[in-house]
């Protein structure tokens, strides 16, 4: 069984509002977190552990993700892009990206290691690049039935390998979820396992040294490149824990030097 904390402690927490969008690492630098009350504020900590910015965004955010080759992170809103770069300290509109159409809404993001961008459209409508490619995928591409919606996208980010990897989450007609997962031209590799117990403020984490994706479910899964679970110990978790990110040393094969988890109300910092 893995145990994920085996290596480290908790050295620090802070109070934090609630929001349902995820927690998002820069390799070995920042972190950054998001309160949606009592206006949207992004919150930037180094990797000692100490908030260093607060920045007000201009609307609500649905997602975000870290892009090395931007080097930014990236801030998803239904409507429109924004980019962070914390050397430059300002949250800038990504102004050369325009939604597929005017009714439908951006619903979430990922990076990839090639300068691309994957965002997904609400209930996984459409699958589009940024920049633009000349393919939009679309739900049917992406599903087994036209009765389940892509929650979702997140991709690998394995540093040792030019390939990369896709996961989706699917919500069936049921109620029950799976991660399928995809290549990177979105051709299909593996069918997840099915498991409940997610909620709408639960996320797949970014991609992990353990060469998986942690689930914040009621089961706390590691979902690997598969789309299998892997046992981990949950007995060293908070009750409430829903987001967990990873932060490594790049110099020493990619070491884990600290982790974050991202309560309902509370930031914990472990190194």
């Amino acid at each position: 069984m893995m145990s994920l904390f085996a290596s480290v402690s908790p050295v620090k927490k802070y109070a934090i509002e609630h929001s349902f969008v995820p927690l998002i690492t820069s390799s070995e630098s920042f972190i950054v977190t998001y309160d949606e009350y009592p206006r949207p504020l992004i919150r930037l900590f180094n990797n000692n552990c100490n908030q260093i910015m607060c920045l007000y965004v201009p609307s609500l955010l649905v997602d975000m993700c870290y892009s090395s080759d931007f080097d930014s992170f990236i801030f998803l809103t239904t409507t429109c892009l924004y980019k962070l770069n914390p050397s430059i300290g300002k949250i800038e509109l990504i102004n050369d990206y325009s939604l597929l159409q005017e009714n439908r809404s951006m619903s979430s993001i990922c990076s990839t290691n090639d300068q691309r961008l994957f965002i997904l459209y609400r209930f996984g409508e459409y699958l589009d690049t940024y920049p633009k490619g000349k393919r939009i995928w679309k739900r049917r591409h992406l599903c087994d039935s036209v009765s389940e919606d892509i929650a979702l996208i997140r991709s690998s980010k394995d540093k040792n390998n030019d390939s990369y990897i896709f996961g989706l989450l699917i919500a069936e007609w049921n109620g029950v979820w799976r991660v399928d997962i995809f290549s990177s031209s979105l051709h299909k590799l593996h069918t997840g396992f099915r498991f409940n117990g997610w909620t709408r403020d639960v996320w797949l984490s970014e991609w992990s040294p353990y060469k998986s994706w942690f689930v914040g479910s009621t089961y706390r899964l590691m979902i690997d490149s598969k789309g299998q679970p892997i046992n981990i110990s949950t007995n060293e978790f908070d009750s409430d824990i829903i987001n967990m990110i990873w932060m490594t040393n790049i110099n020493d094969n990619n070491k884990i030097k600290m982790i974050v988890t991202k309560g309902q109300k509370l930031l914990t910092f472990f190194k």
